[in-house]
């Protein structure tokens, strides 16, 4: 039986009349079980297309734990590969200027790697990425900070290239979204599934909304599949996914696998770090009544968080960037985990 979640619907709903967000689906979901599943507002303004249940979202930094974590905890299961690996034993010309970090570092986002690249304005093939970073003479000292970096993310989906010998998008579909029954889950949704994604960005050099292409410049760059963006998903695949990170929840990964990823390896820092996810720790966008657990985010508007107290993953996913980039997301984040958290007492 689902739950009613009224006062979250109507909150939702007030933020959509008054154009602060074009559109969202809601899920929220203990280990078994779906409790809730809710649309409103528009999948595409322009085209006049309705959100779903069954809407399909550009997850952006949600790639990172979905798809990508998620690979190497599975090679780390499988003996593959080792979380103290130097990323310069895989790709020897990192280690004149990278030999210190190491594959938990990129991970948790303490490898001191600038925030970003823009390797598509510098019309750097995916190719040459790798080779590019190698030249790097500037990088913070390891473990000093947690400083959020796309590098990070786009090392280890080559990577995890190299460690299977499989593209990312291959590998992650045979081994993560096939087992867990993600039927929607995929990058570089083809054409014919257009009408059934939500748009993102209005771009001038489009002249139109971007509408069933990764919104990330860099993975579109790259050809729409990296370790730092570019999956797409549903609301319900999700809670799928998040549900294998529960306690007692259908699963791919070994018990203490999941227990590893979600200690912190970054106590020193105020940023607490998992492996790839953001563990609890203020500020955080869970809201004040979920003050534990962990989760991710994406640009586009996307998020997760599973609260292990309360037994509850909350998949909240809007086009929130459709209607520009003014909309105050963490703000509406909280106040949505906030209204889920009291009406589930």
């Amino acid at each position: 039986m689902m739950m009613p979640f009224s006062r979250v619907a109507q909150f939702i709903d007030t933020v959509i009349q008054n154009k602060e967000l074009p559109g969202a689906v809601l899920a929220v979901a203990n280990a078994k079980d779906l409790l809730y599943c809710k649309a409103f507002g528009m999948a595409h303004t322009a085209q006049h297309i309705p959100m779903t249940e069954q809407t399909i979202f550009d997850c952006a930094s949600l790639t990172k734990i979905v798809a990508t974590t998620s690979s190497v905890l599975l090679l780390l299961e499988r003996g593959q590969l080792d979380l103290d690996d130097a990323i310069s034993d895989y790709f020897p010309s990192l280690k004149q200027q990278h030999e210190e970090v190491k594959i938990h570092h990129l991970l948790t986002h303490t490898s001191g790697f600038q925030e970003g690249i823009k390797f598509y304005k510098k019309q750097i093939a995916y190719t040459e990425v790798v080779e590019y970073i190698a030249q790097l003479t500037h990088r913070n000292a390891i473990n000093k900070k947690v400083i959020y970096s796309d590098i990070n993310y786009i090392l280890l989906g080559i990577l995890i290239e190299k460690v299977a010998n499989a593209s990312l998008a291959d590998y992650a579909e045979k081994n993560i979204f096939q087992p867990l029954g993600m039927q929607h889950t995929q990058f570089n949704p083809p054409a014919e599934l257009q009408g059934k994604i939500a748009a993102t960005e209005y771009r001038d050099y489009l002249k139109q909304h971007q509408w069933g292409e990764v919104h990330d410049e860099n993975a579109h760059h790259f050809g729409g599949v990296s370790g730092h963006a570019g999956l797409f998903s549903t609301a319900e695949d999700l809670v799928k996914f998040a549900q294998a990170f529960m306690k007692n929840g259908h699963s791919i990964f070994q018990e203490q696998t999941k227990h590893l990823a979600k200690q912190s390896f970054t106590k020193q820092h105020e940023d607490q770090r998992g492996l790839g996810w953001q563990l609890y720790s203020q500020p955080s966008f869970s809201g004040q009544y979920l003050r534990d657990g962990f989760g991710h985010t994406g640009f586009t508007g996307t998020s997760l968080w599973i609260s292990e107290e309360k037994q509850l993953a909350i998949i909240l996913l809007t086009n929130r960037v459709h209607l520009g980039r003014s909309c105050e997301i963490q703000r509406f984040r909280r106040i949505v985990h906030n209204l889920i958290a009291l009406e589930n007492e």
